[in-house]
């Protein structure tokens, strides 16, 4: 919906750019509070104040389409953005506390493919929901109402928890809570290992393009292939289609035959053909969306299901809201960089923007490069071990809490200090482009 919100608010692409990054901007830090958080206190009450700030966000941009008003929307994309940001680590620390070892992959792969399945029809329908109804903003309400019906299935599952919850048989949720509430310490940040900073490099690298891919591809494909909006919206719909079918499939793979690093390396190479594809040749657009896919569903899956294994269980909380940080800081850099880009064209194309992927790709596969002949040299190769294979079992024991926690790690403070630079960068940007363009 790029070309019809710009028309609709009269604003520059800079600015769309700067609109899109409200949701990810709040989230630069917000993950770390909210992982850090649910380290101590559970995810209860974080789930439901997640939910109830994704259903109004949604509906205050759903009321802003009725007078073109951008404050307001900017105020519900803001509002919308510290909920989904928070809440993606409240449903993988949860599935982190119901399901272990070889069973985790699989169903963060089924959580992740039902996401994208989600995002898919969005992009899918939105266009024919505008075109049928007569007003674009009949999708955004359509959105909005699926978002209080989330708000209201997540109260019915605390409810159903509460419900098995005896004092005779506490579940092993409420029993983590407890556990978390006496494990967490400041200190432990200091013991993150190199590699799940390489992990965090990914994400934020792969994590951050490829949102700002979805935000623009549409347009993309208007621009480069001359279709009209519809057709567009269409075929850029495609880039979310591999997740859907193929993430529940990885997640059985890695279980059984582990090769995490490989899909991160094959996730970043995915992206980088894909971008080729689109950008450097007439070739049918289907082909690098589809590409694109593949990208989106080799990456999430392996470095999520990462985690839990290189860390111990006390910081999972943290450390996944630290990951989620780094791909929203680098969703609000790329979407404000992007639309610099893109502004700059004398066509207002995307010669400049299509680089910046390249590069940003490029970068992605030489940390997965560099994190395969860590995982080999330092951790027995756990990482691409099969979860029933003595490798992963050896692995796993030498990554559990004792052994963790026993040698800081220096490197952290400069690890610290690129991410708390990159998120005032991103702030500085955000303020740039929302308050004084």
């Amino acid at each position: 919906m790029k070309s019809i919100i710009k028309k609709e608010y009269d604003i520059t692409n800079s600015q769309y750019g700067a609109l899109q990054s409200s949701v990810s901007i709040v989230n630069t830090i917000l993950p770390v509070i909210g992982g850090i958080f649910l380290d101590v206190f559970g995810t209860t009450t974080g789930s439901v104040l997640t939910t109830a700030l994704i259903a109004v966000g949604n509906v205050l941009v759903a009321t802003s389409a009725t007078s073109a008003n951008l404050p307001m929307m900017i105020t519900g994309r803001i509002l919308y953005g510290i909920g989904s940001g928070t809440v993606v680590i409240v449903q993988e620390t949860i599935l982190s506390q119901w399901f272990k070892g070889q069973h985790y992959a699989t169903v963060v792969a089924i959580m992740l493919s039902v996401s994208r399945a989600s995002s898919f029809l969005a992009q899918f329908t939105v266009i024919p929901i505008a075109e049928w109804t007569g007003w674009y903003g009949y999708g955004l309400w359509f959105a909005a109402i699926l978002c209080i019906l989330s708000f209201l299935v997540n109260l019915l599952y605390i409810g159903l928890l509460k419900r098995i919850a005896t004092s005779a048989t506490p579940c092993q949720a409420q029993i983590n809570v407890v556990e978390r509430q006496k494990a967490f310490q400041w200190s432990k940040l200091l013991y993150l290992p190199h590699s799940y900073w390489l992990i965090f490099a990914m994400e934020f690298l792969l994590g951050g393009g490829w949102g700002c891919f979805l935000h623009i591809n549409s347009d993309l494909v208007r621009l480069r292939f001359h279709y009209d909006t519809k057709h567009a919206a269409s075929v850029a719909s495609l880039a979310q289609i591999a997740p859907i079918f193929m993430m529940p499939i990885l997640g059985v793979c890695i279980r059984w035959f582990g090769k995490r690093t490989w899909l991160m390396i094959a996730s970043g190479m995915a992206f980088l053909i894909s971008i080729l594809l689109l950008n450097y040749t007439m070739v049918n657009p289907i082909l690098g969306m589809l590409l694109f896919s593949m990208s989106l569903a080799f990456g999430p899956v392996s470095l999520v299901s990462s985690v839990p294994i290189i860390l111990p269980f006390s910081l999972v909380g943290t450390g996944m809201g630290l990951i989620k940080s780094g791909t929203n800081i680098g969703a609000s850099l790329f979407d404000i960089v992007t639309g610099q880009l893109q502004d700059a064209d004398p066509n207002k194309g995307y010669g400049g923007v299509a680089v910046f992927f390249l590069v940003l790709s490029v970068l992605s596969i030489l940390c997965g490069c560099v994190l395969f002949l860590l995982d080999r040299t330092m951790y027995k190769s756990v990482l691409d071990a099969s979860a029933t294979s003595s490798r992963f079992k050896e692995g796993y024991n030498a990554l559990s809490e004792p052994a963790q926690l026993t040698t800081k790690l220096n490197a952290n403070w400069f690890y610290g200090g690129v991410y708390v630079a990159l998120a005032a960068l991103s702030w500085i940007l955000f303020f740039r482009f929302v308050f004084f363009s």
